[in-house]
């Protein structure tokens, strides 16, 4: 299953050689004095090759032929303790990460206030929410209560599998109408899904009826509470929604490390629910295994106390800014919006907009959603994506 912020009308640039990207990617890991042929030979479990301790990581070349500003990436990156983390166990990649799976999963539990069996790993969040939206359609049986214009993960998944889907609008500050999704549960629900920070309008419920919702449908079906972008918000030890799953409701909270944590491209993500729903997913999400260096990098980020105190006002700056020039261009934007992108009216078909955009070498969302076809959600990026992004608005919404 594509990631649906990935997917796009527009196309996209040449990828490089296989040899140029191997090149690069030894260089950005500062892998390169190592060599390939040591990290080919496979070594044992209690081993780890490591670069000299002289040689520094080379930073590896941007390409700035396109502004990447659709897929709700992190511009700014690991943890440096993260990418550390990672070159030191490179050479381990070449077994399972179970034991190592484990001691993330008590790092979690000790931080979330839960047990260890209450946590459950994936590559990325979008394994997660596909094998919930499998597992609840009960085999076209399901039904899940939502909101319309809010991330399809769990929506596509329950469709896919044969279920009925049960949308509300948006309220008339385009944030999810909890009022009207406690009306559409019924005998029938199976499970109801809240995205907070919702994406892509990026605002937020408030945090007090949210927690009445949930605790009120954990009654009918398991409530699902997105928390992708939680950690970008304003705040979030008074938006998080933990506290559910410890006081034994039935409730699952997702997370990802690929936001705030600078990881989309390492794929790592867990979810948090009681016991046997957890153990459920587990046996849903493990497949195979869980990507090795995502579970290192994701318990090098967690204890980095430093990092995400370090991003937040990156991205509140880098939203704000968007929502400024959205705003000067006397476009409608989605109000307060606590993630990493802003949502607006760019008063013209999306795809058009998309292909006006990237004419103009700035990659947005080149698809809409259901009853907002003329709107677009457009993300932080480097200082150079978003002037160029800047420069591309004013052009092509003049």
């Amino acid at each position: 299953m594509r990631h649906p912020d990935i997917i796009t009308e527009t196309p996209s640039p040449a990828p490089e050689t296989p040899a140029t990207s191997r090149r690069a990617l030894l260089r950005g890991l500062g892998l390169a004095s190592v060599g390939v042929a040591a990290l080919a030979t496979g070594c044992s479990k209690g081993e780890a090759v490591a670069a000299p301790a002289t040689a520094a990581p080379v930073a590896p070349v941007v390409d700035k032929s396109v502004a990447i500003m659709g897929a709700n990436e992190s511009p700014f990156g690991p943890s440096k303790k993260a990418i550390a983390a990672m070159i030191e166990k490179a050479s381990l990649t070449a077994r399972y990460a179970d034991a190592e799976g484990e001691e993330l999963k008590k790092q979690i539990a000790a931080i979330e206030g839960v047990d260890p069996q209450q946590i459950f790993l994936a590559n990325g969040s979008t394994p997660i929410l596909a094998a919930f939206g499998e597992i609840i359609a009960a085999r076209g049986k399901g039904q899940l209560v939502t909101s319309i214009a809010t991330y399809e993960g769990v929506p596509r998944s329950v469709l896919e599998y044969g279920a009925e889907l049960v949308t509300v609008p948006l309220t008339s500050d385009f944030g999810i109408d909890l009022d009207a999704m406690a009306k559409k549960i019924s005998k029938k629900t199976t499970a109801t899904y809240v995205c907070n920070p919702n994406n892509p309008t990026g605002n937020m419920v408030d945090p007090v009826k949210l927690r009445a919702f949930a605790i009120e449908a954990s009654k009918t079906a398991p409530c699902f509470i997105d928390e992708a972008y939680l950690h970008l918000c304003d705040d979030f030890n008074a938006n998080v929604m933990t506290s559910l799953v410890r006081e034994g409701h039935n409730v699952v909270i997702g997370r990802t490390f690929s936001k705030i944590y600078g990881m989309a491209g390492q794929r790592l993500g867990y979810g948090i629910a009681q016991p046997e729903l957890a153990m459920k997913m587990a046996m849903a999400t493990r497949m195979g295994g869980i990507n090795h260096l995502g579970i290192i990098a994701a318990m090098a980020s967690l204890s980095d106390a430093e990092f995400v105190p370090a991003m937040q006002p990156k991205f509140k700056a880098g939203r704000e800014r968007l929502h400024k020039i959205a705003t000067d261009l006397g476009r409608k934007v989605a109000g307060n919006p606590q993630a990493s992108f802003v949502f607006f009216d760019v008063g013209m078909p999306n795809k058009e907009f998309a292909d006006k955009m990237m004419a103009e070498g700035v990659r947005v969302v080149g698809r809409a959603w259901p009853g907002y076809e003329n709107w677009t959600r457009i993300c932080v990026g480097e200082d150079w994506e978003m002037d160029r992004c800047e420069a591309a608005m004013k052009k092509v919404l003049a």
